[in-house]
């Protein structure tokens, strides 16, 4: 069973155990096994002056803090906007009102979107 990856544990810091919680919890369903294993790629996750990148290109997700090289697609955006995303509360507000900010290839976070939906 794929499973979510620390690079370097020690250096994690919250947005990572964040969506290493959302993420792990998805992977608990079958769904959310093949989301994973269709993901390909790198994405960059920021909120406030926190950055991780999630790479897709192996069986386990790895998840770095920082920028680690150029990312396929990246969000970013204020702790509220990310977590109100994961709860289900959509995407698109808050980037036409510019709380959060997305790049590359976008398709991506869109299909990432399910690896972080909180179902209830």
């Amino acid at each position: 069973m794929p499973k979510v990856v620390f690079k370097t544990p020690g250096e994690m810091n919250l947005v990572g155990y964040i969506l290493q919680s959302l993420i792990d919890r998805n992977l608990q369903t079958e769904k959310g096994v093949r989301v994973l294993a269709k993901m390909k790629g790198t994405v960059l996750v920021g909120a406030s002056d926190m950055r991780i990148t999630l790479d897709f290109t192996g069986e386990d997700l790895v998840m770095a803090v920082g920028e680690q090289g150029k990312a396929d697609a990246r969000v970013c955006g204020n702790m509220d906007a990310l977590l109100g995303v994961a709860l289900g509360h959509g995407m698109v507000g808050p980037v036409l009102s510019g709380k959060l900010k997305v790049g590359g290839k976008v398709w991506r976070l869109l299909k990432m979107l399910k690896l972080l939906k909180v179902e209830s």
